[in-house]
């Protein structure tokens, strides 16, 4: 659990965006899941677009927390890019999982822990293309997103084992000192650490410093 109290959330908007040539520019900095993405509830396995403020969720280290606000927003095709596409089993997911490129996803592995001494590390979806086969998926027609808040920055379950940030109302600074945030580069070099199955070393570290 990262302690962060509730104070604002702000209002559902409609977005449209490709990730080639961006026509709305909070898309690529926006979290989000699929409204159809499965979260881990007291009475089994709900769908996200289904939970209302007040809804409890399983989280990994918190127990379960209720939902302080769900934000929606939809995706309208434009050129039919916008959603990372993490196809089921790459991160111990059991179903196809689509995300907003800003999405922070919680990444754990024995490179993490040797290289960074954390458990995890989060990491933008966008940043996580190329590996395990994850890619940019299409929006062939309008897609509705959801943005789970609880009163304090939780990490939830979804489609079984995939871990996804969800920032607490009052702001994202609790995760930053709690997992190590990664991005661009530096989240990249470990991504292909963790594909080339290694562990750390010198020169592996200095990689992701």
């Amino acid at each position: 659990m990262f302690m962060q109290n509730a104070s604002a959330f702000r209002r559902a908007e409609k977005i449209g965006f490709s990730l080639n040539g961006l026509p709305a520019a909070p898309g690529l900095s926006r979290a989000g899941i699929l409204a159809a993405s499965l979260i881990e509830t007291p009475q089994g396995w709900c769908r996200a677009g289904a939970l209302m403020r007040g809804s409890l969720v399983q989280t990994w280290d918190g127990g379960l927390r209720p939902v302080a606000a769900l934000e929606r927003s939809y995706l309208v095709p434009e050129t039919g890019d916008g959603l990372i596409h993490v196809p089921g089993g790459a991160l111990d997911n059991c179903a196809d999982l689509w995300l907003m490129p800003g999405q922070a996803v919680l990444i754990g592995s024995d490179v993490v822990r040797e290289v960074l001494e954390a458990e995890g590390a989060l990491v933008p979806a966008r940043d996580l293309v190329g590996f395990r086969g994850i890619g940019v998926g299409r929006t062939e027609k309008m897609a509705e997103m959801v943005t789970l808040r609880f009163a304090e920055d939780e990490i939830a379950y979804v489609n079984s084992g995939a871990l996804v940030h969800c920032a607490g109302l009052r702001g994202m600074s609790a995760p930053a000192g709690y997992f190590p945030r990664l991005a661009g580069a530096r989240a990249r070099a470990m991504l292909d650490l963790i594909a080339d199955g290694a562990l750390t070393s010198a020169g592996a570290a200095a990689r992701v410093a």
